[in-house]
């Protein structure tokens, strides 16, 4: 089954890798010149350490699919959940380029809570992420969801949308000058 992929990093924080390109270049031209029996070879090899460590601590993504978002990178949280029925995606336009990923719905009570068996279980947030991007990547997200493309355009452009499909429920709503896009799940699939 394919998947959506949101990257959560930005691409200007691997500019900081640039310095060290260039050191690590002047390392590499300069290394036979080098009376030393070792020559520049420690420095080239931290130096390439330093930027691939640099490149794997700063990668994150999210991946979203009709069963399941998940965070992924070796230094993410690397949360996940379940996407079933009776569950809700929202996604939150923000400013700076950035929107929210949010899971909100209810997997029954935890083990933690089994003195509250009497009690109805409460709906909570399953998943929290935010992702690079804006009303394309939204818009994205709601055609892999199977809205159409008029509906897309509809539900970015106006502060008040609903609509249904087979097993979702697309709809959208202006909350504190912040823009909710929510897609509840009719049915597992």
């Amino acid at each position: 089954m394919k998947k959506k992929y949101l990257f959560c990093t930005k691409i200007w924080t691997y500019l900081t890798e640039i310095p060290l390109a260039f050191v690590l270049y002047i390392a590499c031209y300069y290394n036979f010149t080098s009376d030393k029996p070792w020559q520049f070879l420690p420095l080239i090899i931290i130096t390439a350490a330093v930027m691939a460590f640099i490149g794997i601590y700063f990668f994150r993504m999210i991946s979203v699919s009709f069963s399941k978002i998940r965070y992924h990178g070796l230094f993410s949280s690397r949360d996940s959940a379940i996407i079933n029925k009776d569950k809700t995606l929202i996604i939150t336009l923000r400013k700076k380029g950035y929107i929210g990923i949010h899971l909100y719905g209810n997997d029954g009570m935890p083990a933690l809570f089994d003195g509250l068996k009497g009690e109805e279980s409460v709906d909570i947030y399953l998943f929290r992420g935010r992702a690079i991007g804006g009303k394309r990547t939204a818009g994205s997200l709601l055609k892999y969801f199977g809205v159409t493309d008029d509906d897309v355009a509809s539900v970015l452009e106006s502060d008040s949308f609903t609509a249904e499909y087979g097993t979702i429920r697309v709809s959208c709503e202006r909350v504190e000058d912040v823009k909710e896009i929510r897609i509840f799940f009719k049915e597992t699939v």
